[in-house]
C-alpha cells in the first residue's frame, strides 16, 4: 500500500474505552523498542489512558487502519505539550506520524493555542529529525533530553 492509500485509509480519533488497551500496548512496545526494556514502575499513567487524560481535558488521538490500531499521541489541553506519539513498527514511514502532528497541530489551533511544545530523548535520532523536519525549533538540550517548541499557525 502507498503512503498517500494508507494516510487515506486512517481514521483519527479520540480515544475510547474500546481502544484504550491497544493504545496502551502499542505505546509500551514503542518503548520497549526505543529503551530495549520496560521499567514496570514507569508508565504507570497507560493503565486508564481516559482517566489520566481524556476526563482531564487533553486531547488523546488514535489511528486506525482497518480497525487496527496503528499511531497514537496525545496533547495537554493547558500547555500545548504533544506526549505519547507512537506508531506501530509495521506502519513507520507510511506519513503516519506527520498525519498525527497535523491533526493535533489543527485542533490546536482551533482551539486557540499559540505554541505546542514536546521533548524526546537525545538518543532517538528519528524523532528528533522528524520533529525538525516539521518546524519544531530546538528550545534547549540537557544531558538527556531535547525540548521542542513549535508556533501554531491561526
Amino acid at each position: 500500500m502507498s503512503e498517500i492509500d494508507l494516510k487515506q485509509s486512517i481514521h483519527i480519533i479520540p480515544i475510547t474505552d474500546q481502544h484504550e488497551e491497544e493504545a496502551r500496548l502499542l505505546i509500551l512496545e514503542g518503548l520497549k523498542e526505543r529503551f530495549g526494556f520496560l521499567d514496570p514502575s514507569y508508565n504507570s499513567d497507560l493503565t486508564n489512558i481516559i482517566q489520566n487524560y481524556s476526563q482531564k481535558g487533553d486531547l488523546f488521538l488514535v489511528g486506525l487502519h482497518n480497525n487496527t490500531m496503528v499511531c497514537t499521541t496525545r496533547e495537554t489541553s493547558k500547555t500545548g505539550r504533544i506526549q505519547r506519539m507512537s506508531v506501530k513498527k509495521s506502519y513507520r514511514s507510511a506519513g503516519l506520524a506527520k498525519l498525527m502532528i497535523q491533526t493535533l497541530e489543527t485542533s490546536a489551533s482551533k482551539a486557540g493555542y499559540e505554541r505546542i511544545v514536546l521533548e524526546t530523548n537525545n538518543d532517538w535520532h528519528s524523532a528528533i529529525e522528524f520533529y525538525k523536519n516539521y518546524g519544531y525549533q530546538l528550545e534547549r538540550k540537557d544531558e538527556e533530553r531535547s525540548y521542542f517548541s513549535k508556533q501554531v499557525q491561526a
